[in-house]
Order: structure tokens, then C-alpha cells, then sequence
């Protein structure tokens, strides 16, 4: 008996021994991925310098957008695109910008893409800095290594997770759309190659899904102010413009009692636009109205330039904003009607007034505050009548020395001046 429990003893001692070396083995490896998971976030993104978008890129991602949707479509089955990594870089600044998460950058190879992502969940926080490489297998792309700040974890290891957390998330039916359309994905040339099942209803609905994502918008929101701008385009005499943003904002303020200012004022500016250009931005929902007659400045086309700015810097940023308003100018001194300072001056506002309007809740609140009710433009659209337009390219050059130079820069300052001196920029946001 004796012996029988001096056995016990001795056999508990190293039993002890290994949960305590295993104890300690947990708790260095939880301080390491603790320590690794701190040194992924950092307080200045790591990706910054991200690629913007030029004229000629504009230009480019028109004739893509054409490529998929011709002006008189064919009966054709598929679709081929061949994108850069400039491409993608510029898709995935404006995806990014769109929702205020932070910066990216795209590499290509012909075996891999490779994401660069400093990601701020928080408009104040921290960023999150990763990397995933992905590489072509059975016609797709999958996820091959990830690097969560500078660890590097096995893509098998990691696929699953980020399947299950993309199949959770707003993406998903987005996702599942792009999986059905695309039939081949090949990296050949420093360029993505897809090739897409051309089937105009999925394609659409494809569409509408990334419009929702991009806009940040959600279509039940968006379709209070087009019933609104719905009951406007009923009244006789036609209301102004200035009533007709009175009108919004005050429904605006009054739904963001209870919702978020800065959704409310991008679905508005989505609206007001759809209902100013006579179009559909992509997003589903509530038929759009068409709005004739709207004035500001006493020209119609003001109102297009500074609606369609606004919705598409509440959407994408201030910066594309900018340049697709030059872009249209520019395009213009080739056989259109020739630069306008004026038009690009109502870009700009337009531009001004989507950040504002969208910027944080404070700035939100503020300019629902400002224009609820009113029925003065002064408020947002500066003196625009002494500025000159119909100028040709010559013309262009040889009195401002082109986009960019002097001249053009001493003006272009002036313009932004008067935006600048605006009551809804100076307003305070207490």
C-alpha cells in the first residue's frame, strides 16, 4: 500500500509538470499574437500614396464601362475586359474612399495580385494594416498568403475565415453575383483578364448590388426622397431649385431624429441628382422622376453640374468629384462646346456641398440645419455670372496656358475663394 501511493506521487509530479509547461506555452503564444495582432495597427496608414485618378484614366474607365454596356448592345454571350494594376488601383482607391476606410494599392504579376490595405474601420481610429496575395486557380482567384502587419499566415489557414466573414457581410450577395458572372480569370501581362457570362439581367442586378456598396446607401432610404422629389415634380408652377432643397433638407433633418445625418444627406443628394439629370445611378428601388425646369443661377445646366457633383463626391469623394467635372470641360474644347469656367465652378461647389453635406454627423446636422426651409442658393452656389465659357482649346492655351497653368491657376484660386466664403463652408459645427 505504501508503495502503491508513493507510485501515485511520483506519477502526478510530471503530470503537473506538462499542464504547466503547457500553461506556459498558451500564454506565450497568446502574447505573441497579441503582440502581433497590436503591431498590425498603427496610427498612420502604411499604405498612403495612392494612385488618383487623371484625365486620361477617366477617359479609360469610360471606354471599360462601354465595353460592358454598349450604347446599342449585342446578343453577345461574354464579355472580355483586360484591366492594369492601374485599373484595379484606381477601383479599389474609389471603393475605399467611397466608405471612408482607408487607403490601397494593387501589384500584378503574371502568378499573383496582390492587395495592399491600411484599413480604419473607425473615422477615428486606428488603421489595420494587411496584405493578401491571391493567385489563379481553376479559373479564380484565391486567397494564397495573407500578412497581418508583418506576420505571414498560410492561406489555407486563413481562406476559410475570410469566406465565412465575407459570406456574413454586406458583400454577400454582391459577391455571389460576380461569382455567377464570371466565367475565366487569367493574370497574363501584367494585366487581369476576365471573361464575363453576358447576361443582361444578372449583369444589371450585379450592377445595382455595387451601387448600394459603393453609395453607402440603402435603396428604402433612398426612395423617401425620390417619393418627395416624386410629389414635387406633381406642383404647378414647377418649383425652383432653392425650394426644392428647402424641401429635402427639412425631410432630411427630420429623419435624422431617429437615423444617421450623413446616410439621410447622401441618399438625398442621390435623388436630387437622379431627378436633376434625368438618370439612374445604379441604384435600385422607387422609379426615379425627372424634374424639368429646375434653375439655378438662372441656367438649368448649373443645377446638372452641381447636383451631379455633389452626388458623386458624397459617393466617391471630393477628389474624383473634381477631375470628372474637368474632365467633361476638357473633353469639351475637342468638338463640344468648348471650356467653361463657369460649369466648372458649379462642379466645384457641387463637389464642396457633397463633402460637407456628408463629411461627419456635426457637418451633416449643420447644413440640414442651414438649408431646412430655405429658399436662398446663395447659401451654397457662388457669383458665377462673370466667368467666362464656350472658350476652344487654342483659346484655352493661349490665354490661361491650358489646365494648370498661370492663368488658369490664378482663376481656378478665385473660384475657390467665392466657394470657400460660402455660408454652408463657414457655419460652425458645435
Amino acid at each position: 500500500m505504501p508503495g502503491g501511493l508513493c507510485t501515485q506521487h511520483a506519477t502526478g509530479r510530471p503530470l503537473r509538470r506538462r499542464l504547466a509547461w503547457a500553461w506556459v506555452v498558451v500564454g506565450l503564444l497568446s502574447a505573441g499574437v497579441h503582440a502581433v495582432w497590436r503591431s498590425a495597427w498603427t496610427e498612420t496608414p502604411r499604405v498612403s500614396q495612392v494612385a488618383e485618378p487623371t484625365l486620361a484614366d477617366l477617359e479609360r474607365g469610360r471606354r471599360i464601362y462601354r465595353q460592358l454596356f454598349p450604347l446599342w448592345p449585342t446578343p453577345a454571350p461574354e464579355r472580355r475586359l483586360r484591366l492594369s494594376a492601374q485599373d484595379l488601383d484606381l477601383a479599389l482607391v474609389g471603393l475605399l474612399a467611397s466608405r471612408r476606410l482607408g487607403f490601397g494599392r494593387v501589384q500584378l504579376t503574371d502568378h499573383a495580385l496582390t492587395l495592399d490595405l491600411s484599413l480604419r474601420p473607425r473615422p477615428e481610429g486606428r488603421y489595420l494594416n494587411l496584405r493578401l496575395r491571391l493567385v489563379p486557380a481553376a479559373d479564380r482567384l484565391v486567397i494564397d498568403r495573407v500578412h497581418l502587419g508583418v506576420l505571414p499566415l498560410p492561406g489555407a489557414l486563413v481562406r476559410p475565415l475570410v469566406e465565412g466573414l465575407l459570406a456574413a457581410s454586406p458583400l454577400a450577395a454582391w459577391l455571389r453575383l460576380i461569382e455567377e458572372a464570371v466565367r475565366e480569370v487569367k493574370l497574363v501581362a501584367g494585366e487581369l483578364r476576365l471573361t464575363l457570362a453576358w447576361d443582361a439581367q444578372s449583369v444589371h442586378a450585379l450592377i445595382d448590388a455595387a451601387g448600394r456598396q459603393l453609395a453607402g446607401v440603402d435603396p428604402t432610404q433612398l426612395d423617401a426622397y425620390r417619393a418627395r422629389l416624386g410629389e414635387l415634380a406633381g406642383v404647378r408652377p414647377t418649383p425652383d431649385f432653392a425650394r426644392v432643397m428647402g424641401e429635402l433638407f427639412a425631410l432630411a433633418r427630420a429623419r435624422s431624429q431617429s437615423n444617421d445625418p450623413v446616410a439621410e444627406n447622401r441618399a438625398l443628394l442621390i435623388a436630387l441628382a437622379e431627378i436633376a439629370n434625368g438618370l439612374r445611378l445604379g441604384l435600385p428601388g422607387a422609379p426615379a422622376h425627372h424634374l424639368g425646369g429646375l434653375n439655378l443661377a438662372g441656367r438649368g445646366d448649373y443645377v446638372q453640374h452641381f447636383t451631379l457633383s455633389a452626388a458623386l463626391a458624397a459617393i466617391a469623394g471630393e477628389e474624383l468629384a473634381d477631375r470628372a467635372g474637368l474632365y467633361k470641360e476638357v473633353r469639351d474644347t475637342r468638338g463640344g462646346s468648348g471650356f467653361s469656367f463657369s460649369d466648372l465652378t458649379a462642379d466645384r461647389a457641387g463637389a464642396r456641398f457633397g463633402v460637407r453635406a456628408t463629411a461627419t454627423p456635426a457637418t451633416a446636422r449643420q447644413v440640414q440645419a442651414l438649408l431646412a426651409g430655405s429658399r436662398d442658393t446663395a447659401l451654397y452656389m457662388p457669383e458665377i455670372r462673370d466667368l467666362l465659357e464656350f472658350l476652344p482649346g487654342a483659346v484655352l492655351e493661349g490665354r490661361y496656358g491650358g489646365v494648370g497653368g498661370e492663368g488658369y491657376n490664378r482663376l481656378l484660386a478665385l473660384i475657390e475663394q467665392r466657394i470657400a466664403t460660402l455660408p454652408v463652408h463657414r457655419a460652425k459645427t458645435d
